[in-house]
């Protein structure tokens, strides 16, 4: 019986910027699309909060997409389709509130 592990991955911060970008390692456990809600919980207890911060994520295709929250904590996603960081980081939509 396979149990469901949480995501395996590695994340950057651009303060200046303000994006948080992760990457999926895809080492055979849930991929971070599917753990988002637990790998954002991660980063906000590491970094104190995510307000102000827009996330993109590289998933285990290798392509870059956006994330965010709304007022209520509910993630949501959208396609940015790049396959490159900063080309996905100059189409990002919505920092987190």
């Amino acid at each position: 019986m396979r149990q469901n592990f949480r995501a395996d991955y590695e994340y950057t911060v651009d303060e200046d910027a303000a994006i948080i970008a992760i990457v999926d390692l895809d080492l055979g456990n849930k991929s971070v699309t599917n753990d988002m809600e637990n790998v954002l919980g991660d980063i906000k207890r590491e970094l104190g909060t995510l307000a102000g911060f827009s996330v993109i994520y590289k998933d285990s295709l290798g392509r870059w997409d956006g994330v965010r929250l709304d007022e209520k904590g509910t993630v949501h996603f959208y396609g940015l389709g790049e396959s490159e960081p900063e080309k996905a980081a100059k189409r990002l939509l919505h920092p987190c509130p």
